[in-house]
């Protein structure tokens, strides 16, 4: 696992209220919703400052997914 994805799996973990999860597990099947994903995605741009548009979100919902997309942004 790497650094942002444990960062994002933190986050996901928070937002959901879980302890931890796993950088494979899909947001929407750990009770995840829409008003949770604008909240997640939020986070995300306010705590590691880099933005992911809310259907970008949808299209990949996983820790792993989103630290791609991350690296790719960065990049």
């Amino acid at each position: 696992m790497t650094v942002r994805e444990e960062q994002l799996c933190a986050l996901f973990a928070e937002v959901l209220g879980l302890p931890e999860i796993a950088p494979d597990d899909s947001f929407f099947d750990l009770g995840g919703h829409s008003l949770l994903a604008s909240k997640l995605v939020r986070q995300i741009h306010s705590r590691l400052g880099v933005r992911i548009t809310l259907r970008r979100f949808y299209e990949g919902p996983t820790a792993s997914a989103v630290a791609r997309e991350l690296d790719q942004l960065s990049a």
